[in-house]
């Protein structure tokens, strides 16, 4: 059985899977690290994309081209666009992306998540005891870091969660043939403003003009430490539901067999 690939946009992330889902070797496929995991006669790897859908699309073209896969899993944190705690699952039904800022628009380019999958991916969550939001996924090309955005957001796409990467992940699943699937967990909510516009630090020489904008406010370390503390909740519950998933899998597949 072909392994399945799943993809993490940021290093916090992927250690959050890894704690769930154990690795033990590596393999470079056209510069690209990922980590590979077995429990019985399922693999799982594990690849870093980096933040954005650029990076996204460009990680997922060369890991796919060179690797038979049977499944393409977007995860990671998102944001909650409806009311949620800090650590929910958001399981996608379907994902589009959107552009824009105070003037959204979305794109024409909507890909459904696998219906079957995604049945299986609530019975892990039950079996973690996790409460799961079922529902659309949007990916913005910037980090939507203010609350009336988020709710823009909401209001124009219904959307129940929102990330940087699943669009991107799910185009490349699709022109390849394979069933998607996004489980991520909750680190931030609609009604909450981040500490402050973390685009500034994914621009060239972008860290100095973050570091100006948190020197310039100090109440954002506040902010930042309240951010640091969801996020490590959401990697809490993200390695619960991988520990869960992965040996609801093995199981499923032995009794199959």
């Amino acid at each position: 059985m072909n392994p399945i690939a799943i993809f993490a946009a940021t290093r916090r992330e992927l250690q959050a899977v890894r704690r769930g889902l154990a690795t033990d070797r590596d393999a470079t496929v056209d510069g690209v690290r990922c980590r590979i995991g077995q429990l019985g006669d399922r693999t799982y790897w594990l690849i870093q994309t980096g933040v954005g859908p650029i990076a996204a699309d460009a990680v997922a073209r060369k890991v796919l081209q060179a690797q038979p896969m049977s499944l393409v899993i977007s995860t990671g944190f998102a944001c909650a666009l409806v009311p949620a705690q800090v650590g929910d699952l958001i399981i996608g039904t379907a994902v589009s992306s959107v552009q824009g800022e105070r003037t959204w628009t979305m794109k024409h380019d909507r890909v459904l998540c696998d219906g079957s999958v995604r049945a299986g991916l609530l019975i892990v969550a039950q079996g973690a005891g996790l409460v799961a939001r079922v529902g659309t996924v949007v990916s913005s090309g910037t980090i939507v870091w203010q609350a009336e955005e988020k709710r823009r957001l909401r209001g124009l796409t219904d959307a129940t969660g929102l990330d940087m990467e699943s669009a991107a992940l799910a185009a490349v699943a699709m022109e390849r043939g394979l069933p998607m699937a996004i489980v991520r967990t909750v680190s931030d909510l609609a009604d909450e403003d981040l500490p402050l516009d973390f685009n500034l630090f994914l621009r060239p020489t972008g860290w100095i003009k973050g570091m100006q904008a948190l020197i310039g406010h100090p109440s954002s370390f506040a902010g930042l430490n309240r951010l640091r503390r969801q996020s490590r909740v959401a990697g809490d519950r993200l390695a619960e539901w991988f520990q869960c998933y992965v040996e609801t899998d093995s199981e499923s597949f032995r009794s199959s067999g």
